[in-house]
């Protein structure tokens, strides 16, 4: 995995609520949600109850776009991360106990909550931070020319809950 630039990261770290973008069956939905960023492994960690409309399409599509960003007035202050990657229910339980603790860690209030755990891995980062410059981008790929063959791939999630 390409290391992650440090500007993505502090982003990523200073925001908590995503939009997500999602397909299925030619129809397109949109929704929010809170999430806990897992630098190690560059994937966002979520919770969402499988009867939602965007998790059903998830589960039908695992690709998703989405955005991070916050609502400035002015121009030069506007700063987001678009992202692009592959969503799933983690069904291994190391893997959900630790990604519920980097969940928890940050919203307290969210255990005992009984949705599933998500986790969307990351392919494609692209920030634009105008503080800088103007339509100043950084770009990120999990892995030299990933973004490519991601946007083409049929990659779909296993397990019981990925159709």
């Amino acid at each position: 995995m390409n290391a992650l630039p440090s500007a993505i990261v502090d982003v990523l770290r200073a925001h908590h609520v995503l939009s997500l973008s999602v397909c299925s069956q030619d129809v397109p939905w949109a929704a929010n949600a809170f999430f806990a960023f897992d630098e190690d492994t560059a994937s966002f960690a979520l919770l969402g109850h499988l009867d939602t409309q965007h998790a059903r399409m998830l589960l039908a599509n695992c690709h998703v776009a989405g955005t991070v960003a916050g609502q400035p007035a002015a121009v030069n202050e506007i700063v987001g991360v678009q992202f692009y990657g592959l969503a799933r229910v983690v069904e291994d339980e190391a893997e959900r106990r630790a990604g519920l603790a980097l969940y928890h860690a940050r919203f307290p209030f969210a255990q005992g909550m009984p949705a599933p755990l998500w986790r969307i891995h990351l392919l494609r980062l692209k920030l634009t931070d105008n503080r800088t410059t103007f339509g100043s981008k950084t770009t990120w790929e999990r892995h030299a020319g990933d973004a490519g063959a991601a946007f083409n791939s049929s990659a779909q999630p296993s397990g019981p809950h990925s159709r």
